[in-house]
């Protein structure tokens, strides 16, 4: 088999087995969570291109089979790629809203980010990894991770997770944060001045809308 082919392969194959590590490794250089997001896809299609123009060279009985093949591996490559690493529809999302309504002077207590949970969400537990990530590319940001309930036995398994990476606490109201949130959990509140001045859902918090919060704070 030819050099140039068995490079390819091996090269596309990293790549559709290094997705995360491929995006994790381009936000720890400081490039931006959209870009970030995007550059394992980006490689895919590349891979696609450098087959397409091996195949050409190729020589067919048949330019029908020759270019059906050409096409097939143009796009392969990408369909893998998007099948192992599916692009869901928050990923992208920056939707949020700049009116907060319901909120409580006792509900925000740090300028920074203040992420309300309930206790045993999984979708919370999940969003803490990239919340490290976000707390690594801004070491002075303040993440304030507050779960709505009273009781201080709920924090354990959310503390076991962060191991110290940010700040994790009982709601002092936690029907009113509740309500705050819009009963959506987790849900991400940008505070200035001690008030809330953007709020994300959890399908809304995408690469885009990560990127709009990094601008707010510098």
């Amino acid at each position: 088999m030819n050099k140039k082919i068995i490079i390819s392969i091996s090269a596309t194959l990293i790549i559709l087995f290094t997705f995360k590590s491929t995006e994790s490794i381009s936000l720890r250089l400081g490039i931006s969570w959209t870009i970030s997001k995007l550059i394992p896809y980006i490689f895919t299609l590349l891979a696609g291109i450098d087959f397409f123009y091996f195949i050409r060279k190729i020589t067919f009985k048949s330019s029908i089979l020759k270019y059906s093949l050409a096409s097939l591996t143009l796009i392969l490559p990408f369909i893998i790629g998007f099948a192992m690493n599916p692009i869901y529809e928050g990923d992208f999302s920056k939707l949020g809203e700049d009116k907060i309504i319901n909120s409580s002077p006792s509900d925000f207590k740090k300028n920074g980010l203040t992420v309300v949970t309930i206790p045993d969400c999984p979708f919370c537990f999940g969003a803490i990894e990239k919340l490290k990530t976000l707390k690594q590319r801004n070491p002075s940001l303040k993440i304030d991770f507050v779960v709505c309930s009273s009781k201080a036995e709920f924090l354990k398994t959310y503390k076991e997770e962060i191991n110290g990476a940010f700040n994790v606490r009982t709601a002092d109201n936690p029907d009113s944060l509740a309500k705050t949130s819009g009963f959506r959990f987790p849900a991400f509140f940008y505070v200035s001045e001690l008030k809330p001045k953007n709020k994300w859902s959890n399908d809304q918090f995408g690469v885009r809308a990560m990127d709009d919060l990094e601008s707010m704070l510098k």
